[in-house]
């Protein structure tokens, strides 16, 4: 791997003349040319700028950090292919990890902050924060932009439209023929559970259909959560004949205890989930998903973040470009 010295001398010039040219630096008095033989000169040479010597120019770390409730969690894989899209661009590293509830929680994001590992961070809340938890954990002034969450009074987010994904989640089952139809609703606590349950009351209403409070069940985002909301749900003596699930991997886990009770998946009762991993895909039978823009959803956050590391003030943005998309597979059908 060259050195940036090295780069200097094939390309005929001093290394803070290379240096100036490689990191884009407009106010250098270098001319196109001269740009253009060291950009290519380093290309050839196949060298990689040191971000550690850029973080030292810069006082910064060079990193930004992406934080999340499972770093195992499939859900998080589009989001952070987002995230570094854009980093990329600005020549920023992404360090991904997750943080336990407080005070653990609120330490942790400051030590990766007060380190210097980090300049600013994206946070996608815990199934298990509230809006108490999620101030106790942001409350140490650092920058930060929440992902897909909100909180009262605190500007600096990207949430996605989960109105609309859930209503076009509930509006397929509709279309089917279903008029009996539950929901695994997350917890109420958490904002983007609130929307989603508010997209299945808005299309529920629009069709003149009934919901039960019994069929509204709070699950956690995980398999776990959904498996034990199905017990709940199929152990009424009046059952549903389409469910609609606020998290894909709750609606995996609500599959898996269906065909334990054996309750057959389209035939007695139809699934579809918000969300969409490859595990959906590859379930027997596979799962109907809303697929949401995730990546641009990564990407948005980030550049937001970006933006406000280099002064700009933060806001509250909903992703409505690209829309949902309802992917169809064998988990529903005509009731």
């Amino acid at each position: 791997m060259a050195s940036l010295q090295e780069v200097a001398d094939a390309a005929g010039v001093s290394k803070s003349v290379a240096s100036r040219a490689l990191t884009g630096d407009e106010q250098a008095r270098i001319s196109a040319a001269t740009r253009d033989r060291v950009r290519k000169t380093a290309e050839r040479l196949a060298y990689v700028p040191s971000h550690r010597a850029r973080a030292l120019r810069f006082a910064r770390s060079g990193a930004v950090g992406l934080i999340v409730p499972d770093v195992n969690n499939a859900v998080f894989a589009e989001m952070l292919g987002g995230v570094q899209d854009r980093a990329r661009e600005a020549d920023m590293s992404v360090l991904l990890t997750q943080i336990d509830p407080p005070p653990v929680g609120r330490d942790q994001v400051r030590e990766l902050i007060g380190t210097g590992r980090v300049d600013g961070i994206l946070l996608q809340r815990r199934e298990d924060f509230d809006d108490r938890m999620l101030k106790a954990v942001l409350s140490q002034g650092v920058p930060a932009v929440l992902i897909n969450s909100t909180l009262p009074d605190r500007p600096g987010s990207v949430v996605l439209d989960d109105v609309a994904g859930a209503t076009m989640a509930t509006r397929h089952l509709i279309d089917l023929g279903h008029q009996r139809i539950a929901h695994l609703a997350g917890m109420a606590h958490h904002d983007t559970a609130v929307r989603r349950h508010h997209g299945f009351c808005q299309a529920m209403n629009a069709a003149g259909l009934r919901i039960r409070p019994s069929w509204v069940q709070r699950s956690g985002w995980e398999a776990p959560g959904g498996t034990a909301a199905v017990h709940r749900l199929m152990a009424a003596r009046t059952r549903p004949t389409g469910l609609v699930v606020s998290s894909v991997n709750a609606g995996i886990g609500a599959l898996s205890a269906l065909a334990h009770l054996g309750v057959r998946v389209p035939e007695d009762l139809s699934v579809v989930a918000i969300n969409d991993t490859w595990v959906a895909e590859i379930w027997t039978p596979g799962l109907t998903t809303v697929r949401m823009p995730l990546r641009m959803l990564g990407r948005r956050a980030c550049a937001m973040l970006l933006d406000h590391l280099g002064g700009v003030a933060v806001s509250d943005e909903v992703v409505t470009e690209p829309v949902p998309e309802l992917i169809v597979r064998g988990s529903t059908s005509t009731p």
